[in-house]
């Protein structure tokens, strides 16, 4: 070929390259920023809490305080003090010590100050969003050593539009990133060991090992795919001796895993000062709460004999039955697909693909096994890797699939595959885009028409509850209104300009009804988050007194009761007796 027609050639593949990674952007930015604000879930106001004590901490280089219990949530900490730098820099210097995240001082503190704890969340969500990003187009990256370039593309933007797992990059939460830092590390090992022997690619896999630990301790679950990887390559390596082959896989993962722990010290300040306390609060609340159901502070030490866990089938598919409800017919029947992957005709293609489904299907299956038997609270965004596993398995048998089927023809094959990917991409998109804004309310319309939680498809985070205060916002006098309101904090105080007060769950717990019923009488609006209480035994006996009096107002979302709001100068005095004696 002609210097001119290489040249040429060369520009034209790095025009290509820069317009997928524009392609990229463009699709993972529009879903995910547009009002990023509009809503906030249960735990992101307590991470906020933390996450301004991890900075006040840096600030006053008191480092043996940037811990929180097993998470670790380091990254989260670390965007939170971003979006502090960049929204509130002088919170480290006001000499408030740390303020008790449970007990929501920080809220009225910003206020205080003439700062708004929700313009931070936004801050610190779209901080995250672009540490997302970053990571996805690192995953294209990688993918691209396995599939041609539009072909990993097409894939990518598929795991992007899991209509779940795009409703959590939007919130402030660990999962999101623990998932990509997952898949991210054993894809460059992968690289590593199958493609392109490059010191650089067992660096990226143990620098995003050591980000999956810092962000949420249940990573380890990603072992299963590490030792799959090491395991198939010792059988490539067999011929030379097992001995010989043991040894090869054995010096990568000592230096991955060297990488790892370099990457957990560097960028963990509390390690530098405090190491055994940090591993302590994280691995010993992490075994606390696996296997006797509480963190440290209910079960007060580590006791072997009272170790147990969960190994009944019914509550692994507790577990299991969620991720197939939450996701979308075209990751299922990808999935499905997914089953002939290893058979294709190129024997070293064939190979490779084998690899890849075993890896994908057994990373998925760990996690939702490790927190399948775990003791303790079991939320389905603790499977979160699962989801992205199962997705990307899909979107690369969809590329084979619509590739065989075109090769059927005999001419425009290429077109013809190209066409199916995009239509393919698009009905994905829109299963999670007719969810806006929130995306993780999406229901698997299949399984919903044959009746699988007919009632609430979910316990939910807080959704509809910011619906009910703009309703409210708008009521005559509403800055000087009180509400006593069932998950208050955030996700309807953020939203409303009088006062709200939290529903404590003990209220209701047959000794505390006098408090109940003090809090109702000092309130203008009683608000019952209905889609989460009446899924709770505790509250039948509050929610019946209740059912006898008219609400306010309702709010309906996507077919489902959410929010009643009552006004309590409505209560009789025989509904107020009730309550007093429940």
């Amino acid at each position: 070929m002609p210097v001119t027609g290489i040249i040429q050639f060369m520009r034209q593949n790095k025009l290509a390259d820069i317009a997928i990674y524009l392609f990229l952007i463009v699709v993972f930015l529009a879903p995910r920023l547009p009002k990023i604000d509009s809503f906030v879930t249960l735990d992101e106001p307590s991470w906020l809490s933390q996450g301004a004590n991890f900075y006040y901490a840096l600030g006053q280089r008191e480092f043996e305080n940037t811990v929180y219990e097993y998470q670790p949530a380091v990254t989260t900490m670390w965007i939170i003090t971003f979006g502090m730098m960049a929204y509130f820099p002088e919170y480290r210097g006001f000499g408030q010590g740390y303020l008790d995240y449970e007990k929501g001082r920080l809220d009225p503190f910003m206020y205080e100050h003439g700062y708004k704890p929700l313009t931070l969340l936004a801050y610190s969500r779209i901080i995250q969003v672009f540490v997302i990003l970053v990571l996805f187009l690192l995953f294209y990256y990688l993918l691209q050593h396995f599939l041609p370039k539009p072909s990993a593309a097409f894939a990518v933007a598929f795991v992007s539009f899991d209509p779940y797992y795009l409703g959590l990059t939007r919130m402030l939460t660990h999962e999101a990133m623990v998932s990509l830092f997952v898949l991210v590390s054993l894809l460059a090992l992968a690289v590593y060991l199958l493609k392109d022997r490059r010191f650089l690619f067992l660096l990226i896999s143990g620098v995003a090992a050591g980000f999956a630990q810092l962000t949420k301790s249940s990573a380890i679950a990603m072992l299963a795919g590490v030792g799959i990887l090491l395991l198939a390559q010792m059988i490539q390596d067999r011929q030379h001796g097992w001995g010989k082959a043991l040894l090869n896989v054995l010096k990568p993962f000592a230096i991955w895993l060297a990488v790892l722990m370099v990457t957990y010290f560097v960028f963990w300040p509390g390690m530098w000062v405090a190491p055994g306390k940090m591993l302590y609060e994280v691995y010993g609340n992490a075994f606390s709460y696996a296997f006797q159901g509480a963190r440290l502070k209910v079960t007060e030490d580590l006791d072997v004999s009272q170790f147990s866990l969960n190994t009944a089938p019914a509550k692994i598919w507790e577990v299991a039955r969620v991720l197939f409800y939450r996701t979308t017919p075209f990751t299922w029947l990808g999935v499905l697909l997914g089953f002939a992957l290893p058979f294709t005709r190129n024997r070293e293609l064939a190979r490779q693909n084998r690899l890849l489904f075993t890896l994908l299907l057994t990373n998925a299956i760990a996690f939702v096994l490790l927190i399948g038997i775990a003791q303790g609270r079991n939320s389905p965004h603790y499977i979160l890797t699962s989801y992205v596993s199962l997705n990307l398995l899909a979107g690369l048998e969809w590329v084979y699939a619509l590739e065989w089927l075109a090769s059927r023809f005999s001419i425009k094959q290429a077109q013809m595959q190209y066409a199916g990917l995009v239509l393919v991409l698009f009905l994905q998109a829109w299963s999670a885009v007719s969810f806006f804004p929130y995306y993780f309310t999406y229901r698997n319309p299949i399984l919903q028409s044959a009746g699988w939680y007919a009632e609430y498809p979910q316990k939910p985070y807080g959704e509809a509850l910011e619906i009910a205060a703009a309703y409210m916002a708008k009521l005559p006098d509403a800055e000087n209104s009180t509400a006593l309101v069932y998950y208050s904090r955030g996700c309807f105080s953020y939203y409303y300009p009088g006062k709200s007060v939290s529903f404590r769950p003990y209220y209701v717990d047959g000794e505390h009804a006098i408090d109940l019923l003090s809090n109702i009488q000092a309130a203008d609006y009683l608000v019952v988050y209905y889609a989460n209480q009446v899924q709770l035994d505790q509250y039948n006996k509050y929610l019946d007194i209740l059912s006898t009096v008219e609400p306010f107002h309702v709010v309906w979302m996507d077919g489902y009761e959410y929010v009643r709001i009552y006004r309590v100068d409505s209560f009789t005095p025989e509904i107020l007796e009730a309550l007093k004696n429940l």
